[in-house]
């Protein structure tokens, strides 16, 4: 499975964006104060407050989430592939939603 190039290529993005939004977390964590403004939007302003274990959890799980699609599309890869390369896709998205989200925590606090 980790020898085709679409494949290599779909895990090396998803590995560059978590690595990026690890080294933009790691620097910053501990700048981030309670309450730190997690959610807001244009209409209710901010909606969810939190502290740095929520921030962390969501990272955690988002982590945990491409961990387990890596697992998974390897399991399935030589039964079905178009599963397998949604799945590698799917990271690539997860861990840009990761970025943008941890990026816009970090700069908003």
């Amino acid at each position: 499975m980790f020898k085709k190039k679409s494949i290599l290529l779909l895990l090396g993005m998803s590995a560059l964006f978590l690595l990026i939004t690890i080294g933009l977390v790691i620097p910053k964590i501990g700048g981030l104060t309670y309450p730190s403004i997690i959610h807001f939007d244009k209409w209710n302003g901010v909606n969810f407050l939190g502290d740095q274990a929520d921030f962390l959890g969501v990272l955690f799980t988002g982590i945990v989430l491409v961990a387990l699609n890596v697992l998974l599309s390897s399991r399935l890869f030589h039964k079905e592939r178009f599963v397998a390369y949604l799945f590698l896709t799917a990271n690539v998205l997860i861990s840009i939603l990761l970025l943008v989200f941890s990026a816009t925590v970090v700069g908003n606090n």
